[in-house]
């Protein structure tokens, strides 16, 4: 647990500096961008060796191979070399797997020697990267991971979320509007049955039940599932007024709505989490996902010029796709560390995650942020309805938003942490 206070956030003078270069440097307004002018702490020049982890192969390659897009974008529109220090990047492939995970970490920093890592996606092997590379004083940055206890019960002075929420923070709002704004009375959850899936329905759960509704069934995958014709039977025979559902991105999000457009049964019942309706999911059904809702942190049909210029710059850079949310969190980890780079000089350790915590940031890709005291991001939550855009992608437009959302579901830190982790017995109701 972090001992230090609530940081303060940059002046309003170092904001117009950020935003005005990251206008000449044709990158996205409103993210963390090198701003010059600023002193430097550590050593100006030399260079920085990172060590990327991300399921590039495998059930979650799309989303896998999208985190690293996002962070080689910025490298790409700005140079890899900032305030004279260059930026080195090893990207490994762990397919999802915790212990192929451990075994690269352990090369990065063993062999490779790498001044941190960033990543992995997957809750499970998040959580294993995490607790090795804070035993060997190594930072870690999470682009997209979402395991809730990565900044809370294993939060550490080494580990910062960069580019995402934990798992259960990005859901609890898509309960609220279920029940409230959505009108739905009971609900079925379809999650994966692992760390993160027992977090977004945890989640999603709460939102929903405080507000008046009632889960009537919930329902767990293997997150190896291909055919989830089975599931979407049981979803039928649970005769709920909204099905939610959370998968952890790849093939799983096209392989469920198949199934469940395969049945006849109605989209319009349908709330799904960040990464089952991303990118990968809209590019790969098209106009049958038109309307279907989802909740996240991320929403590129967001009215902003930070988001319309970030869209831009990945359509040029990936052949005119749309980016979602993976894409969003690389490139977000990128723009942070090259923010510190350039405020202040060489700096690794402890020191570079507390520099990234500073920041505040009015609207940035994902709307305002700040992090906490355990380096979880703070920021608003979207619930999203697919739209057809004029340049024929797809996009996950806001109908709400609930902003400057935390990780405690309207607990006390100490509330919370007292509760036994998330599972499938365990949702966190009273």
């Amino acid at each position: 647990m972090k001992t230090r206070g609530r940081r303060s956030a940059l002046v309003a003078a170092g904001i117009a500096a950020v935003t005005a270069l990251a206008l000449t440097a044709c990158a996205p307004p409103g993210a963390a961008e090198p701003d010059p002018t600023s002193g430097s702490s550590g050593e100006a020049g030399g260079s920085l060796k990172v060590g990327y982890i991300s399921p590039t192969t495998g059930n979650f390659a799309v989303a896998g191979q999208e985190m690293v897009d996002g962070w080689n974008l910025y490298w790409e529109l700005n140079g890899a070399e900032v305030n004279g220090i260059t930026i080195e990047t090893i990207v490994e492939d762990d397919a999802g797997n915790p212990e192929t995970s451990l075994t690269k970490a352990r090369k990065l920093v063993e062999q490779d020697e790498v001044d941190f890592i960033v990543g992995p996606l997957i809750a499970n092997t998040a959580l294993a990267v995490a607790e090795y590379t804070s035993s060997v004083g190594i930072p870690n940055l999470h682009p997209v991971a979402a395991s809730d206890d990565l900044t809370q019960r294993n939060a550490n002075d080494l580990t910062v979320r960069t580019g995402s929420m934990g798992g259960s923070q990005a859901n609890y709002p898509g309960g609220e509007w279920a029940a409230t704004e959505g009108g739905f009375d009971t609900a079925v959850t379809l999650c994966a049955d692992y760390a993160f899936g027992w977090e977004s329905c945890a989640g999603f759960v709460q939102g929903f039940t405080q507000n008046g509704g009632e889960v009537v069934e919930q329902i767990w995958f293997p997150n190896t599932t291909t055919d989830f014709s089975t599931y979407v039977s049981q979803i039928q025979a649970a005769g709920a007024d909204v099905v939610y559902v959370a998968t952890a991105g790849g093939a799983p999000g096209p392989n469920f709505l198949n199934a469940y457009q395969g049945l006849g049964l109605d989209p319009g019942k349908l709330l799904m989490n960040c990464c089952s309706l991303d990118q990968g999911t809209l590019r790969a059904m098209g106009d049958q996902v038109v309307g279907v809702k989802s909740v996240s942190y991320w929403a590129e049909g967001r009215d902003s010029d930070a988001v319309a210029e970030f869209i831009e710059a990945y359509k040029e850079f990936s052949d005119g796709k749309v980016p979602g949310a993976y894409v969003a969190g690389g490139y977000m980890t990128a723009s942070l560390v090259a923010s510190v780079l350039a405020e202040k000089g060489l700096v690794t350790g402890e020191e570079l995650v507390s520099a990234i915590t500073e920041y505040t940031f009015e609207d940035s890709i994902f709307g305002r942020v700040s992090w906490d005291d355990y380096n979880n991001m703070v920021g608003p939550v979207y619930v999203r309805e697919v739209t057809a855009g004029d340049d024929g992608n797809f996009y996950n437009t806001p109908i709400a938003t609930f902003e400057d959302v935390d990780q405690w579901l309207g607990r006390t830190p100490e509330e919370a942490l007292a509760q036994p982790t998330y599972s499938q017995t365990f949702q966190g109701l009273e």
